[in-house]
């Protein structure tokens, strides 16, 4: 009886010579040892144990690998052939309520000012922000106005980075954009500091006075809303 049952056991490392074989079958056969652990049930050390040394193995990991980075990228464009789809539906969508938007809004003084100062002060070339940048206080108090009543935007939207020159006083200067433009001071954010081979007094008074700032929302759709709000107002010029 002990000679028969040693012929099972020819491993002190293999507790079960039929579980050992099932393992070594199912790894040719391009298992991981996940898969065969829960087949077989063993822990996945086990399946370890018993193949990770073995070259076949070695060359199914390495087949694995490459078959789950292929399919991994196959899911990829799939899911970025979606992700498409579904903006361009979006995309399709806004410029419809765009356009009629435009329609009911083109009569509002406060509207076609902050197409206006965008058209001039604003940021044409990167699509997914909302930039205008000004020395003019009067020019972001209605551009803020115009976000939050026609754009939907609240202040807490709202990014405002002031530059000054160096030698102008930061915290006096914020609070003075602050009450002018009407934005909490929590909505600024870190401030530009522009060096000057000039001493502060040789600067122009009507450029050092207050120092420019610009308003900041990153939002890709709007930002499309915004400059096809823009293009049908050019075409009505």
């Amino acid at each position: 009886m002990n000679t028969c049952t040693n012929i099972y056991y020819t491993d002190p490392m293999i507790r079960n010579e039929e579980t050992y074989k099932q393992v070594i079958e199912f790894r040719k056969r391009g298992f991981t040892y996940s898969e065969i652990a829960k087949i077989c049930g063993v822990s996945k050390s086990t399946v370890s144990n018993y193949v990770s040394k073995k070259k076949f193995s070695q060359e199914v990991a390495k087949d694995n690998s490459q078959k789950a980075a292929w399919e991994n990228k196959k899911r990829m464009q799939l899911l970025n052939k979606t992700r498409k789809a579904e903006r361009r539906i979006h995309y399709n969508e806004m410029i419809k309520a765009a356009e009629t938007e435009f329609k009911h809004y083109k009569h509002s003084s406060l509207f076609i000012a902050g197409l206006s100062f965008y058209m001039a002060d604003g940021d044409h070339s990167n699509v997914s922000r909302i930039r205008v940048s000004s020395t003019k206080m009067q020019i972001h108090r209605i551009f803020v106005q115009f976000l939050r009543d026609f754009m939907g935007f609240t202040l807490d939207d709202v990014t405002f980075v002031l530059a000054l020159y160096e030698g102008m006083n930061e915290e006096k200067e914020i609070r003075w954009w602050s009450r002018a433009i009407k934005l909490p001071i929590h909505s600024f954010g870190k401030t530009q500091f522009l060096k000057t081979t000039k001493k502060l007094h040789s600067i122009p008074s009507s450029t050092k006075k207050h120092g420019s700032g610009s308003i900041f929302i990153d939002n890709s759709l709007q930002k499309k809303k915004l400059m096809h709000w823009i293009h049908l107002l050019e075409k009505e010029l």
